[in-house]
């Protein structure tokens, strides 16, 4: 049996990505999969326009070939919406510009069903529900494999990470424009580059299972 895309990450495996504009049409999902054989595909909320009828149309339409939708959030205090996003049919969630431990506590309490997050049961919709329609199997199926994740884009973010990076996050990754405004606005003793903050964090992650790239 193939392992579970979740799985992969987590073991940092190689998953082939490919991003798409909010406004392709469902024919425009399917042959960007047939053309790049992408495992995921990426959709960007935060810096451009956007209905949840598209999120909706994207994810379904990818879902139809098998792939899931990989979603950054408009905003970090859009935090607790993640539910609503699952429901519209996406299996992975980034939220930029995560700082505090509270918007991570909120992300996981808003992804994840109960026993591990307090997501309401939407009835048939989200992700992978067709083929468990169970909803006390459904949501361990979902608490097994959804994807959710974060971006690091600011110094406090980088010096916060051990507490940030909590049992259900699957993966952060760099927001290294946003990174650099930071630092170039202030000035600290050790981290100067990106470089720095990736060394820093890859330090005080050794020992946790989380995939950073």
């Amino acid at each position: 049996m193939s392992k579970a895309l979740k799985e992969r990450y987590l073991a940092g495996e190689k998953i082939t990505q490919s991003r798409i504009s909010m406004a392709s049409t469902r024919e425009q999902v399917h042959e960007t999969i047939a053309d790049t054989g992408c495992e995921i595909i990426y959709i960007d909320c935060q810096h451009g326009p956007h209905t949840e009828w598209d999120i909706s149309r994207i994810s379904k339409a990818a879902e139809e070939k098998g792939v899931p939708i990989l979603l950054r959030i408009k905003h970090t205090r859009h935090a607790y919406r993640l539910g609503n996003y699952c429901d519209l049919g996406v299996l992975a969630i980034k939220v930029p510009e995560v700082e505090t431990e509270d918007v991570v506590d909120e992300a996981i309490n808003s992804f994840y069903f109960p026993p591990i997050g307090r997501r309401s049961w939407g009835g048939w919709v989200g992700y992978g529900i067709e083929e468990r329609k169970d909803r006390l199997e459904y949501a361990r199926w979902w608490n097994e494999n959804g994807i959710l994740g974060f971006k690091v884009e600011s110094l406090k973010s980088v010096l916060n990470i051990r507490t940030l990076v909590k049992p259900g996050i699957t993966f952060i990754d760099f927001g290294p424009a946003d990174l650099m405004f930071d630092m170039e606005s202030q000035d600290h003793p050790y981290l100067k580059s990106v470089s720095d903050c990736r060394e820093f964090i890859s330090k005080e992650l050794e020992d946790v299972n989380v995939r950073f790239g």
